[in-house]
């Protein structure tokens, strides 16, 4: 006889069964009984209401799903718990129109070694974070023939990033005649490859290329020797971007020039006299060959990196200057949409479509100047940090939550967990 999903089950208190019933009254058994709990005015009935229900599959999961809207956040949350691992397509469409960001919890904290940037990657299987800082030593030995040899120490990080467990450490030199720790360490966005650019003894600038799945330096570029101090500071890094899969390294510097290298076939594809004063940003796209470039001199460019030629340049809506002498860059995971900022007061973020060149939105950020950028891997969640970090939903413009302070933010690719970096310590948010 086939059961009966309306029948008490095991884990249902029945009248006349062995379990006791509560002392403020009787609890009636199976979905029904579980129904009448859903739907009372106390808050703890409710909650306990939805254990039993989820068990019911159809029918329960729909009062769940209802449970999302609930006038009570801890019911919300639980009801939020329960369906977040169902593949069910009414269950996931559920899952993606609720806000868990409000819920978002610092699971555990992560110490490093110093005081010092360093660069976080989620890697995509969402299972592992990674990390490059600049250990608490370096070294440097005066040869006969007056050079000097030395580097600084670095440290490749993994860590389980549901639990925090380190999985593995390693340690690497950064160049061998380095005068001082890195400039820039900058992760692709798969977390495989790791640019890290610097400056030796003898004033060269130089950018190492780390593939992180053989923990082995890929590529040494060796740049123009800096020479004097107006040499050097024209010729100084000052941004660098790698394509999502690592195969494309853009940097720019104090000049205004931008640099473009094909890592894959290691040849440089082009190098752009792209603005008249020092390039603040770069953000490229390989799948649709767009990189998008801001300077000092205000006027942000859309460039094909592939021929080097200029496509347009951004115009704002508003009629005052609306370009800032400080503007981070970041594009969308499909090519379509760029984002920038913008230090105005108050601080804003500017949404762009790349194939009309025309800004669709604006963001509204706090007062504190911004630091970083980041995207999910659909593209539909934004983060920014720079004061709190905001959570954005990029299709609604809605800010779905704050978090604290952070100099360098990532987030997982299920949207479900982001890492802050400030200071020395690496923080897990995500639901408790």
């Amino acid at each position: 006889m086939p059961d009966n999903p309306k029948q008490p089950r095991e884990y249902d208190a029945v009248l006349g069964g062995k379990n006791p019933p509560p002392v403020d009254g009787v609890v009636l058994g199976g979905l029904e009984g579980a129904k009448r709990s859903f739907a009372s005015s106390d808050e703890n009935y409710r909650f306990l209401a939805l254990s039993q229900l989820i068990n019911y599959r159809q029918e329960g999961w729909d009062l769940v799903i209802q449970a999302l809207k609930d006038p009570s956040k801890r019911v919300q949350l639980a009801a939020y718990k329960l369906l977040r691992d169902i593949s069910e397509l009414k269950v996931k469409q559920a899952i993606l129109e609720f806000n868990p960001y409000r819920f978002f919890e610092c699971v555990y904290t992560i110490e490093l070694n110093k005081y010092y940037d360093a660069a976080i990657a989620i890697h995509p299987d969402g299972k592992t974070l990674v990390c490059c800082d600049a250990s608490d030593s370096s070294y440097e030995e005066s040869q006969r023939d007056g050079s000097i040899v030395g580097g600084t120490y670095l440290d490749f990080k993994k860590w389980d990033l549901k639990t925090g467990k380190s999985l593995h450490t390693i340690n690497k030199t950064f160049a061998t005649r380095m005068k001082q720790y890195p400039e820039h360490l900058t992760f692709s966005s798969d977390a495989q490859t790791l640019a890290i650019v610097g400056f030796q003894h003898d004033k060269t600038i130089i950018t190492e290329i780390w593939n992180l799945n053989t923990e082995q330096l890929s590529h040494f570029i060796s740049g123009q020797p800096l020479g004097d101090s107006r040499i050097r500071t024209r010729n100084t890094i000052t941004a660098t971007t790698l394509s999502s899969d690592g195969k494309i390294l853009a940097s720019g510097n104090e000049a205004g020039h931008i640099i473009v290298w094909d890592l894959e076939n290691k040849q440089n594809i082009d190098i752009t006299k792209g603005h008249l004063q020092r390039i603040t940003s770069v953000a490229i796209n390989a799948d649709t060959n767009i990189l998008a470039s801001a300077s000092y001199d205000k006027p942000i460019k859309i460039w094909d990196f592939r021929t080097g030629s200029e496509i347009y340049t951004l115009v704002g809506e508003d009629t005052f200057d609306y370009n800032s002498n400080r503007v981070l860059l970041t594009i969308s995971p499909n090519g379509r949409t760029l984002i920038t900022s913008d230090h105005h007061m108050p601080k804003l973020i500017r949404i762009w479509d790349l194939r009309s060149g025309k800004e669709i939105h604006k963001l509204f950020s706090n007062t504190d100047p911004l630091r970083c950028f980041t995207l999910s891997a659909d593209g539909k969640i934004f983060v920014s940090c720079g004061g709190d970090i905001n959570i954005w939903n990029l299709q609604t413009q809605e800010l779905l939550a704050k978090l604290p302070d952070a100099t360098s933010v990532t987030i997982s690719p299920d949207g479900q967990t982001i890492v802050s970096y400030v200071g020395k310590f690496i923080q897990v948010w995500r639901v408790p």
